[in-house]
């Protein structure tokens, strides 16, 4: 509480309010101890917001991210009236912008679209530029994009387990497509090859369009990919679904089996492509309990709702307490992967 000196008492009225001053400091001093919240810090907390928030996008524009982000600011902005905007700061696979984050104030005015490359890329050196479960806190997960195992119909491979049989009879016959070391399509593959004992080279691609193109022209076995990029391709016979890498269903292709359908391993467990929000470490709890409760109300909207289903989302909500959980199991699982492989630097 500041005082000013003009509304200070005169020195002669001082011994008067002895015993109230004093009283005044036990229950300050109680409330200080207690960690009850003073009046100071409960205005605080009815401030946040009072000022611009930023949502960094560690994507450049038109990437599902960014679409994910830029929906919910303005969402956010027209049903609220508090302002927040979207900064891009692409580059090193995300890691520009994570840091960025990392660095900021930890107030809650800087937040951040993370996705599965928040958790894998640090993984993979003994020095990470940032920890995942240490320097950033979970706000909100808002979403997921399960990858289909996609197989060339000229295969003639009709299941999960028709694939297995085959590649355990062939073994290094058949190849798949990734993004390369690092990406989600790529760790997802190499975990599920571990889990049934199976060998199948990658093949990284630059592109995913040619990937794809190289998969229903026949030259690619198989292709693990987001939903709405091979959905097109099932519908018209160009390409067969296998399984969804996820532990459910997928709603929009619902007569495709999840992937732990079909294989029964203990301590097997696959990751979708998921977008949620995170802050830095240290930042207040009624601040990201504030950003919370922003993001899920404009994430039930039907503007949001549509931009999810354009871009072949999943609507989920998880605690933060589940989502720091899913962090530190991608972090961990990533990280092993990378030792195994021989990348870990």
């Amino acid at each position: 509480m500041k005082f000013q000196a003009s509304k200070l008492a005169p020195v002669g009225t001082l011994g008067i309010g002895r015993r109230q001053l004093v009283a005044g400091t036990a229950v300050a001093s109680f409330l200080f101890a207690s960690g009850l919240p003073t009046p100071a810090r409960a205005q605080g907390e009815t401030d946040f917001p009072s000022r611009p928030i930023k949502i960094v996008v560690p994507y450049s524009a038109g990437t599902g991210s960014d679409a994910i982000a830029r929906t919910v600011a303005q969402v956010i902005t027209e049903k609220t009236g508090k302002a927040v905007i979207v900064e891009n700061r692409e580059g090193g696979g995300s890691v520009i912008g994570t840091m960025a984050l990392v660095k900021a104030p930890a107030d809650g005015y800087t937040i951040l679209i993370a996705a599965n490359p928040t958790a894998i890329l640090p993984s993979q050196s003994a020095a990470p530029p940032y920890d995942p479960v240490k320097d950033l806190v979970p706000v909100a997960k808002v979403g997921v994009i399960p990858l289909v195992l996609a197989v060339s119909p000229g295969l003639g491979i009709k299941s999960v387990k028709d694939l297995i049989a085959y590649a355990k009879a062939n073994p290094g016959k058949l190849s798949y497509g990734s993004s390369g070391p690092g990406t989600i399509s790529q760790q997802e593959m190499e975990i599920f090859k571990q889990a049934v004992g199976i060998e199948i080279i990658e093949i990284p691609y630059k592109s995913t369009s040619q990937a794809m193109t190289d998969l229903i022209g026949g030259t690619l076995p198989l292709f693990p990919v987001v939903v709405p990029l091979v959905s097109p391709h099932l519908q018209n016979g160009r390409a067969m679904a296998l399984a969804v890498l996820d532990s459910r269903r997928s709603e929009l292709l619902p007569n495709v089996p999840a992937i732990t359908e079909e294989v029964k391993v203990p301590g097997y467990s696959p990751t979708p492509v998921w977008y949620g929000f995170v802050a830095p470490a240290r930042t207040p709890a009624h601040v990201v309990s504030t950003l919370e409760k922003l993001i899920n109300t404009a994430m039930e909207t039907p503007e949001v709702r549509t931009r999810m289903t354009s871009l072949g989302a999943q609507r989920i909500s998880v605690s933060n307490e589940q989502f720091a959980r899913d962090l530190r199991s991608e972090y961990e699982k990533a990280g092993a992967l990378a030792k195994k492989q021989g990348i870990y630097k």
